[in-house]
């Protein structure tokens, strides 16, 4: 989410709005992660079209209109901001019309962006860089210890930073050196063996850092009165330092730069892609399949054997 969009999101305080979220809370269910995104899109499309805050304001909408600004966003947007882009206002129209407040069912209105998953290379890292990231926070304060756990676990696991931060004391048990993942995007959960280096890193932490906090959750904030992280918070701030201070040059950075290493690295060292997938907790085996296309030493194997390839 764009800060534009996000400003949008926090700022447009409509009647209109507020029954549109809690439609999608009451009786669509959706995840309130979910809700934020839908909101961050809505929320600048009725802006910017200058549609009237009330229910009642919504005959101005027309399909052109709307086709029209699809079209225009989509052209600067990246593939899965165009995804969100297309399904909120899709689902924004067809609430507009179920409740009565547009006369026609725009839903259509809103062209078809075809966004394929596999037309991109992976954005991650080279594994070395992960280890420069580990080999940065400092492991004498208390934000470099909490720092250095949450990068041993995103890189041990190739899990995504949403399951860290979710991460719950009773997740890890210790007689049996498993560590568990809550499921993440529909997935499934996920149960690892608790490795020496992690155990290491969240004794650590734990030890000199966390304290006897009677929250559940592991990750706790280190400033004032401890408490867990709140639900923006993506550890997005620090990474970035991290990245710096190794000397990495990358353009993508961040924890999902992490896991690409992670699923990479695996690829590599052949790890069977359906293994792969069960270790990223990866619903679709598709949505593994985009690794193969930086796996460069079976590449060139194929290039080898269809010399036509190359040329």
């Amino acid at each position: 989410m764009s800060a534009i969009q996000e400003k949008a999101a926090t700022q447009y305080n409509s009647e209109l709005l507020d029954e549109y979220l809690d439609f999608l809370k009451t009786h669509r269910g959706l995840a309130k992660a979910t809700i934020i995104i839908r909101t961050s899109y809505v929320a600048p499309f009725l802006t910017e079209l200058n549609l009237c805050r009330t229910p009642e304001g919504l005959g101005g909408i027309s399909a052109s209109r709307t086709h029209d600004y699809v079209i225009r966003l989509a052209r600067s947007m990246t593939r899965s901001s165009r995804k969100h882009l297309v399904s909120s206002l899709r689902s924004f129209l067809g609430f507009a019309h179920v409740r009565g407040y547009t006369a026609r069912n725009l839903v259509d209105a809103v062209p078809v962006i075809h966004t394929h998953k596999l037309d991109r290379i992976p954005r991650g890292i080279p594994w070395e860089s992960v280890q420069k990231l580990l080999a940065t926070p400092r492991r004498d304060t208390d934000t470099g210890r909490r720092s250095y756990a949450i990068l041993q676990l995103l890189a041990t696991y190739g899990v995504r930073i949403g399951q860290v931060k979710t991460l719950k004391i009773a997740d890890i048990d210790w007689q049996k050196h498993l560590i568990r993942f809550s499921s993440s995007k529909k997935g499934h959960d996920l149960c690892f063996p608790l490795t020496h280096d992690v155990a290491e890193a969240l004794l650590s932490y734990f030890r000199d850092t966390r304290g006897d906090s009677t929250f559940p959750e592991v990750f706790l904030t280190v400033r004032g009165t401890p408490r867990p992280l709140g639900e923006n918070n993506h550890f997005y701030s620090c990474l970035i330092k991290y990245y710096r201070q190794a000397g990495i040059d990358s353009k993508v950075k961040g924890s999902h730069a992490i896991r690409h290493a992670f699923a990479t690295r695996l690829m590599e060292k052949d790890v069977p892609i359906k293994t792969i997938a069960d270790l990223l907790g990866h619903k679709c085996i598709q949505t593994t399949s985009i690794y193969t296309k930086v796996d460069l030493e079976h590449l060139r194997t194929v290039a080898v054997a269809w010399p036509e390839v190359g040329q």
